[in-house]
């Protein structure tokens, strides 16, 4: 005979079995609402029509994929699920936007995946509540459109969720069947966030603890020792999900579960430019890191990504003040309300977009998460309730390592959203019943509330929305889905960028880099001009190409002051100025006489700094051909200047000796 304990459990269980239809039709509505209002004046936005950062990252890969080319020879860096889903979707003649709008319209659907869960963990009005906030928060929407696997890996983790919940109930029908479904849903999860990876050890804990609580409550109660039976089915098919991935990695050489992006995560944390928050994006600083790596022999992603663990590991152990300073501030950017910045801030779409839903006034984590809080600290909890707190609290934990994006926190929200519901209703209970317990509530809440809502590390300075400008600049450098580049808006935008933040070295190379190519034309064409026996022509020509040229020189100059190792910033100085030694030859006349020599020192000069800059590049990277190859050039043009005068020959037979070094 069952222990009144264990009959009372079943019988909850059995009262919260029926679902809601109605409920979750509201639930429904609000979520498709919310996600039309975000998506109403998002759709207009650049950002919501071509893919920027990871998401042009997956873009690119899943291309490849539909048509049939390897698009790295390696094992996966990257978590493949998003490119793959892409592919799929490619394949069924979406284009970008379509897959956004689908994507909203998952997340919408997950919103009544995660009531379910709440019904089974909570009463039915607190279930109720946190899924109606979970469904208005405006930021599930903002990362459910973009082009990465947020909206993917929600469903797929509040689904196995769910199924581990009813198939952890005792006497459940086909509960084996409903966990082994659970754990493929998580393994499939864990291909686009593989620190889902993190639940595992949770479920299994819980479990123990629940066959405990149950040993203890009465002789007809589940021995402990079957914990195990209900994550059997759970971890093989889990394993059954992952083990492609590894098999694929396998097959270049290294042992990857399943992406090799770790290590370069911790280090980003965890090092002396670290803050927190900022990720290390693709350009200057993450171009000297690889080739950092590569010059210490860490050529494939698992190796480099076990020797970025080793160098931060090592940066911790020999910095554990600053370490520990890194960890406060991200605990504090884990709690804070306003969202840090991940590819796209949504401050700027709130503040230049006109979405509305993002900005400070909605109703969103800058009221749920001090409530949240608040619930998962002072409310009991069911031992559902209880596994999910679990989950909520592990997670969060898992990010401190790393660095706390907005894009890191986001999938914990609709699980912490019930205990914010779960808190209010208690703290008008406690009003009636309990003084004491609702002031100790109602000052935690209003102590979190101002820890949450307080600018701790200013994240609302113009400079976090540099990126979004220089990322804007990016886009009109390219053409995407029918639009063509505009180099005009290209340059404005990252001038944009830079009063935002001066020191940002991705948007001076990248804005040298533009001007640089501007020039590029008219120096050619100047030439061809001057050949052609054109020469006036050629020396307007050549006019408008030396502004940019100085313009371009100077930003990749000081790209190259603010990250010493970039080869490409000093690769690009040294064309600068060759082709502005070439710009002050046009002056020299055919045939030259003595009133040229000051045109001649001055393409002197200028090759001189090119020789510099090229020699810069040689010396970070020795293997690169491309710096060596301009050297040659530089030495046939100097070579070419004629020798006007002892000064101009001596500069000339320096110069040589230079770059034939």
């Amino acid at each position: 005979m069952a222990a009144p304990a264990s009959r009372a459990a079943a019988a909850s269980d059995r009262a919260r079995t029926p679902f809601p239809w109605r409920q979750a039709a509201l639930v429904l509505a609000v979520a498709l609402i919310v996600r039309a209002l975000y998506w109403i004046p998002a759709s207009g936005s650049l950002f919501m029509q071509t893919p920027v950062v990871d998401a042009s990252f997956f873009d690119q890969w899943a291309r490849a994929l539909v048509e049939g080319r390897l698009f790295q020879a390696q094992a996966f860096f990257k978590p493949p699920l998003a490119a793959y889903v892409l592919a799929a979707l490619y394949r069924l003649g979406l284009d970008m936007q379509g897959v956004l709008v689908l994507q909203l319209l998952v997340g919408a659907a997950t919103t009544v995946v995660s009531f379910a869960i709440a019904r089974l963990a909570f009463s039915p009005r607190v279930a109720l509540a946190g899924a109606l906030a979970g469904a208005a928060l405006p930021i599930l929407p903002f990362f459910e459109a973009q082009m990465v696997a947020e909206a993917w890996t929600s469903a797929l983790a509040q689904g196995a969720l769910l199924l581990f919940l009813l198939g952890a109930r005792p006497r459940e029908h086909r509960a084996a069947a409903k966990l082994a479904v659970a754990g493929l849903l998580l393994g499939v999860a864990a291909l686009g966030r593989p620190n889902l990876l993190i639940v595992l050890p949770v479920l299994a804990a819980w479990l123990v603890w629940q066959a405990r609580a149950e040993r203890k409550s009465g002789p007809g109660a589940r021995s402990a020792a079957a914990w195990w039976r209900p994550l059997l089915p759970l971890a093989i098919s889990c394993a059954v999900a992952i083990v492609p991935t590894t098999l694929h990695n396998l097959r270049y050489g290294e042992f990857v579960p399943i992406s090799a992006n770790l290590g370069v995560n911790l280090l980003t944390g965890n090092a002396d430019e670290a803050d927190g928050l900022s990720a290390i994006p693709v350009g200057v600083r993450w171009d000297g890191l690889q080739l950092a790596a590569r010059q210490r022999g860490a050529v494939k992603p698992g190796a480099f990504s076990d020797l970025m663990t080793r160098d931060a590991l090592a940066w911790i152990a020999a910095h554990p003040g600053r370490a520990l300073e890194l960890l406060g501030r991200k605990v504090l950017l884990l709690l804070n309300a306003r969202e840090a910045r991940n590819n796209i801030n949504p401050r700027w779409l709130a503040e230049h977009e006109g979405v509305f839903v993002l900005s400070r006034w909605w109703p969103g984590t800058w009221l749920l998460l001090p409530l949240a809080v608040a619930g998962l600290l002072l409310v009991p909890r069911s031992p559902q309730a209880r596994l999910i707190a679990w989950l909520v609290v592990v997670q969060a934990a898992a990010i401190l390592p790393f660095f706390v994006a907005a894009r890191f926190r986001a999938p914990l929200l609709p699980l912490a959203a019930p205990f914010a519901a779960a808190f209010v209703a208690a703290l008008w209970t406690w009003r009636r019943q309990d003084r004491r317990r609702f002031t100790v509530g109602l000052g935690v809440a209003l102590g979190l509330l101002i820890v949450a809502n307080v600018d701790w590390l200013g994240l609302a300075q113009p400079r976090w929305l540099a990126q979004d400008r220089y990322n804007l600049g990016i886009i009109h450098t390219r053409s995407y889905g029918g639009r063509e580049p505009d180099q005009a808006a290209a340059a404005e935008f990252f001038r944009a960028a830079l009063i935002d933040d001066p020191t940002d070295v991705d948007v001076h190379e990248r804005y040298a880099a533009l001007l640089l190519m501007q020039a590029r034309p008219d120096v050619d064409r100047a030439g061809a001009l001057l050949k052609a026996g054109r020469r006036d022509e050629g020396l307007r020509t050549g006019e408008r190409a030396a502004p940019l040229l100085e313009e371009a020189a100077r930003h990749h100059a000081r790209a190259l002051e603010l990250y010493p190792r970039s080869h490409r910033s000093a690769q690009n100085l040294g064309l600068c100025r060759l082709w502005q030694g070439e710009l002050a030859m046009l002056r020299i006349a055919e045939p030259p006489t003595p009133a040229d020599e000051p045109a001649a020192l001055a393409a002197l000069t200028m090759y001189g700094q090119s020789v510099g800059a090229l020699r810069v590049a040689a010396r970070i990277d020795p293997q690169w051909n491309e710096p060596r190859q301009a050297l040659q050039d530089v030495l046939r043009r100097v070579q070419a200047v004629p020798g006007l005068s002892p000064a101009v020959e001596s500069r000339r037979t320096e110069l040589i000796a230079a770059a034939g070094r």
